[in-house]
């Protein structure tokens, strides 16, 4: 057996190397990118198994960090979890960024470490000697790399995203739960299994469209719905949440009376135009991407 990574002296967590044992270290995205005005908003979520680098995590000897690269603007830049914080929320402004947005995660020293040495090393490679290392030296690499898009990625058109799809946690046995009471942003909560494949398919640019439409379209009916036969207590309580504002204006905007329309499901598909059209061209899109011929039968 031979060391992979010959990048770096001392063992480094990546899904590129075998330097450790039984462990992983990787970032995402737990809810689409959403624009607002001049900024661009991004929750990034970090997992890590490896118990000897968390508790360095923890001791303050290293830190998560996030790396964030525009290459046409020039634009780069770090963000830093805190101890304790597994998700974080960054916002940037998009004069600064021009097409897209490169995003890594890394673990570095946060200061020297003179015996650097951690049961979860690979010892074929490393024997059992320790390493120094300095200040800012990689300790992990992220397993996933993204490149956001920044263009045309907002299911809601020219309107700020008013939806967030994230893990759920409290009723794992629930496959699909939604709270739109609570939140400024109407949550859909999926369980760990079509999360994981929801956050997996969500990497792949041409999928993003798609995806967010899929959950989007059958929720906002249901949203409309409600909003069609709550009491003015209901709305009242729901009235100062920015979801409620934005389909509100959206509903004056087009002059639709809720109370007079049979069909939530076509309401749905004027605030948000041709939601389904667009659904089905997005599938069509990445089905025929997805087939070694291209979808075309032989």
């Amino acid at each position: 057996m031979r060391k992979t990574n010959i990048n770096y002296p001392h063992p480094v967590l990546s899904a590129a190397n075998e330097d450790y044992i039984d462990c992983s270290f990787n970032i995402s995205l737990p809810s689409e990118p959403i624009i607002e005005g001049e900024l661009v908003t991004l929750t990034v979520a970090y997992e890590l198994q490896c118990q000897g680098l968390q508790d360095l995590i923890d001791s303050k000897l290293a830190r998560v960090v996030l790396y964030m690269e525009s290459v046409e603007a020039e634009y780069r830049n770090t963000a830093v979890f805190d101890v304790g914080e597994f998700e974080k929320t960054i916002q940037i402004n998009k004069n600064m960024l021009s097409r897209s947005l490169q995003l890594m995660g890394y673990i570095t020293s946060a200061g020297d470490i003179n015996l650097f040495k951690l049961q979860e090393h690979n010892s074929d490679l490393f024997g059992g000697f320790p390493f120094s290392i300095k200040r800012g030296d990689i300790l992990g690499i992220s397993k996933d790399f993204y490149n956001i898009p920044l263009e045309n990625y907002d299911p809601l058109a020219d309107r700020p995203s008013i939806f967030s799809i994230r893990r759920q946690t409290e009723r794992p046995k629930d496959e699909i739960t939604v709270d739109f009471v609570s939140h400024d942003k109407i949550t859909i909560f999926l369980n760990n299994d079509v999360y994981e494949s929801y956050n997996k398919l969500y990497e792949a640019p041409e999928t993003r469209m798609f995806l967010a439409s899929l959950f989007a379209a059958p929720v906002l009916v249901d949203v409309l719905s409600y909003i069609k036969n709550a009491d003015n207590d209901a709305i009242d309580s729901i009235s100062h949440l920015k979801w409620y504002q934005v389909i509100q204006a959206r509903i004056s905007e087009l002059k639709i009376d809720l109370s007079k329309e049979d069909s939530m499901t076509k309401i749905a598909n004027i605030i948000i135009p041709h939601i389904f059209k667009t659904n089905i061209e997005q599938f069509k899109v990445v089905f025929k991407n997805l087939m070694p011929s291209g979808g075309e039968e032989a």
